[in-house]
């Protein structure tokens, strides 16, 4: 490759001395001197690593190449009209392996010139519990940096041709769950990238130019009559072919860089080399990506907020009411708010939000600006959650639908106005919200294909450099061993790390929960409220039993709810909040404080435990709130009403921020704000929506 990273001497390059574009020589002048121009070394190599035994060590196990059976639900991209079709026109056969392909760039030091840039392969065959893990995202190939590489499809042609040699002579493996040899094809269905990257694998403008959706559904710039937010043109416009056909027949270099304006379109891409039959193509591969979507909407809304969105010279920011973060007081007082609710937000939502008027230039802004209502139901309907779930039926799809474009009918509404000193406001983000509905039809559940597998994959191959002299060639290496490493996991399944099991001291109550330490020493008896709850729940025949109280419980989604008992024991800044929890009580989510978990006794002859958690309940959230918020801003308040269920009834652990709130009706009160973690199952509260109409130390001896 070139040694300033212009290009890599493949395809058309591969004969060539020295880099057609910065006039470097390709090869190590050192040695070449010291030779006499006998030996030639390469200055600077990049790594492709190949597919075909990648996918052959993947399938040794009979744990990994199961993929066949009834889809029961739709949670997957097999669930998608792009897979179907692929099935149904007979171009996927069972046997085949069905691929996306990854790239991203990244920055291996926060503190010197880092950058590099990697592509991965996911495996769509393994069921989604499996393909996004460790052990079976395949990397692909590391193009070193620091400079950024001016010819892409270069690094890329390596990996494209093996893939497209492996299309045209399929791909010899050996079915461990079935004991027989066979021929698979590969498939590519979908390629993947954030908005700059995705301008390598389709060769358009990307999102600043006049076409630049990156479904590519044919909507061009701005010039156009008023469309119909609710009927707009899906995503991979039949006008494509044609678009491409009249650019690359252009006759000079002038009426090129006319037509590139005009279709939205720069180049061929590289994935027209592979057999049309065995990749979806340009441009219906191209993806949404929830992950970077919903950055660019805090990015512009903060903006907006802030009043630091640029404003033009016949428009006046006097008149931006929305520009509420102005007033450098508000948006202090905002900042310490957002803060101050991490304690309240539980540690399985990941880390704690920083004051975000100290330190907005982070990734996390995205879930800073989340924390703290009202303005995280200003710019995100509740939609966007629905998003990011694994599972998506087809009532939320309508109502996702109906929300989005309703949502971004309110924007120009609100914000942008119809006027034409503002049409800046109206980023490339605001569109592609109304595709992420269609989308999901088409393609499966957005979390199938978003970034964040990528970016995870950087993250933990860059923790595994061990050496910073070279990271660049460390990072290649990390990756070839990352492959050696899943194959022979995937040949001899006893070597790897057995899962770890429960703690000592835990019970196993079976279908994902456990009783987690501490708890009580000594067995007491319940008094006061909780005693006549649990009377009330076990019925006046049964002896009130005495109980030992548990501090947490472990359930199936992987969170651990805690309660009152032993969260109260900590400093406020210590806290974070796992002790609200949701559940279901006559058919409706409710949502309630958990103030220990216990396992009552029952039974003589045959004595037996009944495993249940005493609780303090939050009111229902308030309606008219729920209606207006499009169902994003749930407001509760804690009642003196006690009850008893059953541990099994918990779905999941939630956050209950406290926020003086003022209601519809005016009267301002005290009442708690419900954040529930995007990714995880969120609540259906039953209003309709409007546009129908750790381990902890001892505190004292008497745990154990």
């Amino acid at each position: 490759m070139c040694p300033d990273t212009c290009l890599a001497y493949t395809g058309p390059f591969a004969a060539l001395e020295e880099c057609p574009l910065c006039g470097i020589s390709r090869w190590n002048q050192e040695k070449l001197r010291a030779s006499h121009g006998r030996i030639k070394v390469a200055a600077r190599k990049f790594t492709t690593i190949l597919l075909g035994p990648e996918i052959q060590g993947l399938y040794p196990s009979s744990g990994t190449s199961q993929a066949d059976g009834e889809i029961p639900v739709v949670d997957d991209v097999t669930m998608g009209w792009d897979y179907l079709g692929a099935v149904l026109d007979g171009d996927i056969k069972p046997d085949d392996v069905v691929l996306m392909v990854s790239m991203d760039g990244a920055q291996l030091y926060d503190s010197k010139a880092s950058d590099c840039w990697m592509y991965i392969w996911i495996v769509l065959n393994l069921s989604p519990d499996k393909c996004y893990r460790k052990a079976h995202v395949l990397p692909g190939g590391f193009i070193p940096g620091p400079n950024k590489p001016k010819n892409v499809d270069s690094f890329l042609f390596v990996g494209m041709h093996h893939l497209a040699a492996l299309q045209r002579e399929g791909l010899r493996i050996w079915n461990a769950s079935h004991n027989i040899n066979l021929r698979s094809d590969l498939y590519l269905l979908f390629m993947t990238a954030d908005g700059p990257g995705l301008v390598y694998w389709d060769g358009m403008v990307g999102h600043s130019g006049k076409n630049g959706c990156r479904m590519y559904c044919g909507i061009t710039g701005c010039d156009h009559g008023d469309l119909n937010i609710f009927d707009l043109p899906l995503g991979g416009s039949d006008d494509y072919d044609q678009n491409l056909l009249n650019l690359t027949t252009s006759p000079s270099q002038r009426q090129l860089d006319i037509r590139k304006t005009q279709t939205g379109i720069t180049k061929p891409p590289l994935i027209l080399g592979l057999d049309p039959t065995r990749s979806l193509g340009v441009p219906l591969c191209m993806t949404t990506d929830i992950m970077h979507l919903a950055g660019n909407l805090s990015d512009l809304f903060l903006s907006l907020w802030r009043g630091t969105m640029d404003c033009a010279a016949t428009d006046d920011i006097n008149t931006w009411g929305w520009a509420v973060f102005r007033d450098v007081d508000t948006w202090t007082a905002h900042g310490q708010s957002v803060a101050e609710a991490g304690c309240s937000l539980p540690g399985s939502y990941g880390r704690k939000p920083r004051n975000i008027a100290e330190k907005l230039n982070t990734s996390y802004k995205t879930w800073e600006l989340d924390s703290v209502p009202p303005f995280s139901t200003t710019y995100s309907p509740s939609s966007i959650g629905l998003t990011t779930a694994n599972f998506i039926t087809a009532q939320e799809l309508k109502d996702t639908h109906s929300l989005f474009c309703n949502w971004e009918d309110e924007f120009e509404r609100i914000y942008y106005k119809l006027q034409e000193n503002r049409l800046h406001f109206v980023r490339p983000c605001i569109h592609q919200v109304s595709h992420l509905v269609t989308e999901t039809i088409q393609k499966g559940p957005p979390i199938c294909y978003v970034q964040w597998t990528m970016e995870r994959t950087i993250g933990n191959l860059g923790q595994e450099i061990c050496q910073p002299s070279q990271p660049y060639a460390n990072l290649s290496q990390e990756g070839v061993r990352r492959c050696q490493v899943n194959a022979l996991l995937s040949a001899i399944p006893t070597l790897a790390i057995p899962p770890k099991g429960l703690p000592e001291g835990a019970v196993d109550l079976r279908d994902g929960f456990a009783l987690l330490h501490k708890r009580d020493k000594n067995h007491v008896l319940p008094v006061d409220g909780p005693a006549r709850t649990i009377q009330h729940f076990l019925g006046a025949h049964r002896p009130l039993p005495k109980i030992k109280r548990w501090a947490r419980l472990l359930i199936p989604n992987g969170q651990i709810a805690w309660t009152v008992w032993r969260e109260k024991l900590k400093a406020r800044e210590d806290i974070r909040a796992s002790r609200n929890i949701k559940f279901t009580l006559d058919g409706r989510i409710r949502f309630t404080e958990v103030q220990y978990f216990t396992r009552l006794a029952i039974g003589e002859d045959h004595l037996r435990f009944i495993n249940v958690a005493v609780l303090q309940l939050y009111s229902m959230p308030d309606e008219e709130l729920l209606r207006l918020s499009m169902q994003t801003y749930a407001t509760c308040t804690l009642l003196d009403e006690l009850l008893v269920i059953d541990v099994k009834q918990i779905i999941g652990v939630i956050a209950m921020v406290p926020q003086t709130t003022r209601l519809p009706g005016g009267e301002i009160k005290d009442r708690f704000f419900l954040v529930e973690r995007l990714g995880l199952e969120l609540s259906d509260l039953g209003v309709a929506y409007s546009v129908y109409q750790d381990i902890e130390e001892d505190r004292d001896n008497m745990l154990e």
